[in-house]
């Protein structure tokens, strides 16, 4: 009897074979199997938005429908979330017409790929879960609306040619518009000055106390002569402790890793990106070899379930008796119980098998797979061992109407943090914020009388809000329900891709490009960059998967408001040509007109706004240092300042001719004016390169990066090369050469420690 078994990668499917016997033949089908047309929109808006799906992968296809010809049963056993149902369903779908009569179809449902899990999810098959298959139909035609209706009218909104390929998406659109507005909240941010008092006492031994309070009141100092005045009162002051408390905190450990929290975690301690972080779990999921075995170690990572079966848990306690000393086990098992919208068909994220350890299997994973399994391993641990208890000391010192505040938190048990700390990781960044601070002066007593040495006033400022990291995205995306797990990372990646967000010094800011997309659909396609109403599709999607909603009511609630502002948008076009422009302050140089921002090829430019009576056009830099706000660009001082030509005059080295300066979609560059010769060359700096000695640093692009570097102009021969702008040679180690860092130079040789004053 042939039994033919079905799962979505090879990896998967190497995995799996060896858990089977020779009767079982195990494919893969690389993937989905059908899929919504490239060349047209694909979906019958007027038949109750029936999709219109063509098989894919044509030859591989031909190779399965082989296979299921000599098969007696098929065994469907892709991933138990809406997108591996899709594909089961479409593999039912394609398959069931080459398969002889007689075959029958299970579907094989698991959390995880071990022998164990096969077997016993081989023992109980299920049926194709319709409602997840309507609910992953519902999400493709969501969102091929919107990139087939909104996408072509942004591209023709700002490029003029609606086959330029800028993108909106339905999801995508939200994440943008959480950035953009960050970003024009850290544009608009005021500082408002403050100042601090910091005394200095003594009572035996010496310690600092931070002015917290005046007359009872929590207290805000604005100005100097504020400050000044509080200081000679303090000089003046009787000053006495008032009360010494103790007490003690336990903090709790964490749930289990769900999807978002992993990613979240994972760029905290490791760095690594959603998709980074998301690639390695299925690698640790689908199955590594250990010790001649393939198999997977860590269960499914696309969850919003914190549940943990009864079985995972006696394991997992079993080792930390195992392991820890008696008092790190938590007296009975911890359960933790799921968010109200979250799906509990999985497991949350954990070790298939706590007995094993990261050490013992460190040799069989690469670098960062070891670092994700310390990661999930530590936590799932943590869940089952008592809290952490800190000792938290706050002394009250008053002086006449004011009072002052010394606090101190001292760790004394590390309970479940010491799952983290034997793999050194940092628990602090993945449960609770409690952090020790061991110089409380506990020799101080209520009624001491204290000595003032010392008082300073610092003055700081407010901070603008901080820009999202990945993380802090994808915690923004969860809690505002856009998205689910197994979208989170592709969400990031994407509007990156796009050139909509690059990642600068580990956060996401928008590009001029981004912020622009953001406000046209703000404006004019509202339905895809409201929160409200992107995340109330969300739950749409959950009832039907559910089944207590069905997929016409849930795409006509979508398509009847968004497709009036795609009507309006497209009656705008013919009255008007061009609904949305963006000025800048920069004017055109022959007819005196507003200049304004264009794109074409991914590349953005100036052109006069009096198109076509006036087609004068000017180039922008690549990594354009703007300033954006309500759709008018400041470009004038940047322009200015990037038109600086070289010191000395440049002379063609072909024809002789005077070389000008010019700006590309690659950032500067020098051209010929001998309209013969047009001979180009980089904008060079006229440092030598400190590491071959024979060619010189020029300015660079990178496309990749999206920004401005510079290099030797010797490359490939010599990969000398710098993300700042160079100012000499170091003059100390003649190795690397000297960028600007703040108010100092500093040389970019890492083995020298040269500074120099600005």
């Amino acid at each position: 009897m042939s039994k033919l078994v079905i799962v979505e990668s090879p990896t998967k499917a190497k995995t799996i074979a060896r858990y089977l016997d020779k009767e079982y033949h195990v494919l893969s089908s690389r993937g989905h199997v059908r899929d919504l047309p490239k060349t047209e929109l694909g979906v019958e808006i007027d038949k109750n938005f029936a999709p219109k799906f063509v098989t894919v992968q044509g030859i591989h296809i031909i190779k399965l429908k082989k296979s299921a010809k000599q098969a007696d049963e098929i065994i469907l056993a892709t991933d138990h979330d809406r997108e591996g149902e899709a594909i089961a369903y479409d593999l039912f779908e394609v398959l069931r017409k080459a398969a002889p009569k007689e075959t029958s179809f299970r579907r094989l449902v698991f959390n995880e790929i071990t022998e164990r899990a096969i077997q016993a999810a081989l023992s109980k098959t299920e049926e194709i879960d319709t409602n997840k298959v309507e609910a992953q139909r519902t999400r493709r035609v969501l969102d091929r609306l919107v990139g087939y209706l909104a996408s072509p009218l942004l591209s023709k909104a700002l490029t003029g040619n609606q086959y330029e390929g800028l993108s909106a998406g339905r999801v995508q659109s939200v994440a943008l518009r959480f950035i953009s507005d960050r970003e024009a909240e850290i544009e608009q941010f005021i500082a408002q000055e403050y100042w601090e008092i910091i005394a200095s006492l003594r009572n035996g031994k010496p310690f600092s106390a931070k002015l917290t309070r005046r007359d009872g009141k929590k207290i805000k100092i604005s100005t100097a002569a504020e400050a000044e005045k509080i200081k000679r009162d303090l000089q003046q002051a009787q000053i006495v402790v008032e009360t010494v408390t103790e007490q003690q905190r336990r903090v709790h450990p964490q749930p289990p890793f769900i999807t978002s929290s992993l990613q979240q975690a994972a760029a905290s301690n490791l760095g690594f990106s959603p998709n980074k972080t998301m690639k390695i779990a299925q690698e640790l999921y689908e199955g590594v070899t250990i010790a001649g075995e393939t198999t997977g170690i860590i269960t499914y990572m696309r969850t919003d379930s914190v549940r943990v079966s009864t079985a995972a848990l006696s394991e997992a306690r079993a080792y930390i008796k195992d392991q820890f000393e008696e008092e790190y086990l938590s007296k009975t098992a911890r359960h933790y119980k799921n968010k109200r919208k979250a799906q509990d068909a999985h497991e949350a994220i954990r070790p298939t098998s706590p007995a094993r350890s990261p050490e013992q299997i460190a040799s069989f994973l690469s670098p960062d797979q070891l670092k994700l399994y310390k990661l999930i391993f530590a936590r799932f641990l943590a869940t089952q061992m008592t809290p952490a208890i800190y000792l938290q000391r706050k002394g009250v010192i008053s002086a006449d109407q004011y009072t002052l505040e010394v606090t101190g938190s001292n760790l004394l048990f590390d309970g479940f943090q010491k799952a983290f700390t034997q793999f050194a990781l940092e628990t602090s960044k993945i449960d609770g914020k409690e952090k020790a601070e061991p110089l409380f002066p506990i020799w101080l007593k209520e009624g001491d009388s204290l000595l003032l040495e010392k008082v300073e006033a610092m003055q700081k400022f407010t901070e603008p809000p901080r820009r999202f990291t990945e993380a802090g995205l994808v915690r923004l995306l969860e809690q505002s329900g856009i998205g689910r797990p197994s979208t989170y990372a592709s969400i990031v990646s994407t509007i990156q891709d796009r050139n909509y967000v690059i990642k600068e010094k580990g956060s996401l800011r928008p590009t001029l490009l981004g912020r622009v997309v953001a406000d046209f659909l703000e404006e004019h396609i509202p339905e895809t960059v409201a929160i409200a109403f992107t995340a109330h599709m969300e739950e749409d999607l959950d009832l039907i998967e559910a089944g207590e909603m069905d997929r016409v009511t849930a795409l006509k609630e979508f398509y009847e408001p968004f497709s009036r502002q795609i009507e309006k948008l497209n009656g705008l076009f013919d009255q008007q040509g061009k609904p949305f422009q963006i000025f800048t302050d920069s004017l055109c140089p022959k007819c005196n007109g507003p200049m304004e921002l264009r794109y074409w090829k991914g590349t953005h430019f100036l052109g006069c706004s009096n198109y076509p009576q006036c087609k004068t056009t000017q180039n922008l830099p690549p990594s354009l240092d703007y300033r954006y706000a309500e759709k008018k660009v400041e470009v004038l001082s940047v322009l200015e300042k990037l038109d600086n030509k070289p010191p000395t005059e440049i002379i063609c080295p072909k024809c002789g001719a005077q070389m000008a300066l010019h700006h590309g979609r690659y950032g500067r560059y020098l051209r010929c004016v001998n309209s013969q010769c047009k001979e180009t060359f980089s904008v060079s700096t006229g440092i030598l390169c400190p590491k071959c000695g024979a060619g010189e640093i020029v300015e660079k692009y990178s496309s990749k990066r999206k920004e401005v570097f510079y290099g030797c102009n010797t490359y490939p021969a010599c990969k000398f090369a710098v993300s700042d702008m160079p100012v000499k040679i170091c003059p100390d180690c003649r190795q690397g050469v000297l960028v600007k860092k703040g108010d100092v130079l500093k040389c970019s040789n890492k083995m020298c420690a040269e500074t120099v004053d600005l």
